[in-house]
């Protein structure tokens, strides 16, 4: 059941790539903003993980104008529009629960609008795997969904493929944060642009103990 969903995320995903990027606001104000909290003392060169790049705008492409990126996603069609808006940054086509990085590999890691297709039952897992890839003090941003949900449609936007999602509510993915040795540094509703518009997520900027 689970390969089966993350079988139609990725191919999902190669179908609607383009429309997709199209979505997206290379200069998003709160994007820019949280990632400048983010990465705020960090040296230049230091390492940062994106988990579910996609084509790299805007996040990869800002961060890699800084930073040594390694973006990961489970779209090749998507990481072949990352290798042209991002040549800088080395880009993985992986299952982001399959990575197995050394332990202390990163000094910041994000993950904005991906863990929420990621089987729920794997995020525990997942977040201690976050964890240990982080150096001491290393710093987690994601986007995490307001409300429980797991489920699929069938035709994402009209866009003529199907996508599925699974997560919890921003309360429990707050506490497998918490559970997986994370402080919660800040934990906010924003509204950006989505691809159903205007959307509402739960930021939290995350620290590693130690």
């Amino acid at each position: 059941m689970r390969e089966a969903h993350k079988q139609a995320v990725e191919e999902g995903y190669d179908r609607v790539a383009e429309q997709y990027l199209a979505t997206k606001v290379a200069n998003d104000p709160i994007t820019l903003a949280e990632l400048e909290n983010l990465t705020r003392g960090l040296p230049s060169g230091a390492a940062v993980l994106d988990l579910g790049c996609g084509a790299g705008v805007p996040a990869t492409r800002w961060l890699a104008r800084r930073f040594a990126v390694t973006g990961v996603d489970v779209s090749a069609r998507q990481l072949e529009l990352a290798s042209r808006h991002v040549p800088a940054a080395e880009l993985v086509k992986a299952d982001m629960t399959s990575l197995d990085f050394e332990p202390a590999s990163f000094d910041a890691v994000v993950a904005f609008h991906s863990i929420i297709h990621v089987p729920r039952a794997e995020h525990p897992a997942l977040l201690e795997e976050i964890q240990r890839w982080l150096r001491p003090g290393g710093a987690f941003l994601a986007t995490w969904a307001l409300g429980a949900w797991e489920g699929e449609e069938e035709d994402w936007e009209g866009w003529g493929a199907p996508m599925r999602w699974s997560h919890y509510d921003g309360e429990m993915s707050l506490a497998l944060l918490r559970e997986a040795g994370f402080a919660t540094l800040r934990a906010e509703a924003r509204t950006t642009r989505g691809a159903r518009g205007d959307e509402t997520w739960l930021w939290v900027l995350a620290q590693k103990g130690g």
